[in-house]
């Protein structure tokens, strides 16, 4: 007799050839093209529209070069972000605070950098940001992502999207 035997338990059946039962505490799913809009599509358009905006409108009357339109681009979000919120997760409205505080921290950082003068700027928040973001783009949908995380998505998605209007936009315009 084993062990388990005596003091009571059974002993868990084992499964046969090469099935093995896993218990995941996220359950995998697949993404739908609203969720995709939602998270990839509606970000990356709010940054290309603001950080466009910015670019033509508001740089050209600013006697610096700060705010740029990637940090511009990204204290609109923060000040949008509870109606960002309620348009692009479907948490109920009382965790807006969250997803605000998941805009916050990575806009705080991206902002930081883009003081940094030479390409480090463009290099860590437009060229390593951009693989972040891809990353996330290809394995995160997979989740029900808390308001947090969905922010940090959301604000990668923003700024890259703010980046590439604003290029585009210097370029057509400018």
């Amino acid at each position: 007799m084993s062990a388990q035997e005596e003091d009571g338990t059974s002993l868990m059946a084992t499964p046969n050839g090469s099935e093995i039962p896993v218990e995941s505490p996220l359950e995998l799913r697949n993404a739908d093209w609203g969720e995709t809009w939602t998270n990839i599509g509606a970000p990356t358009f709010f940054g290309v529209t603001v950080g466009s905006l910015w670019q033509w409108l508001i740089v050209p009357r600013l006697s610096t070069v700060w705010p740029n339109p990637i940090q511009g681009s990204l204290l609109v979000m923060l000040l949008l972000s509870p109606l960002l919120h309620h348009l692009l997760t479907s948490h109920e409205f009382s965790r807006w605070k969250e997803y605000a505080l998941g805009v916050l921290l990575p806009s705080l950082y991206i902002s930081a950098v883009w003081f940094i003068p030479g390409q480090t700027g463009l290099f860590c928040v437009g060229y390593l940001a951009t693989i972040v973001w891809v990353w996330m783009c290809t394995s995160w949908w997979r989740f029900e992502l808390p308001p947090f995380r969905s922010a940090i998505w959301h604000t990668l998605g923003v700024n890259i999207g703010a980046l590439g209007g604003s290029i585009l936009t210097f370029n057509l315009m400018m």
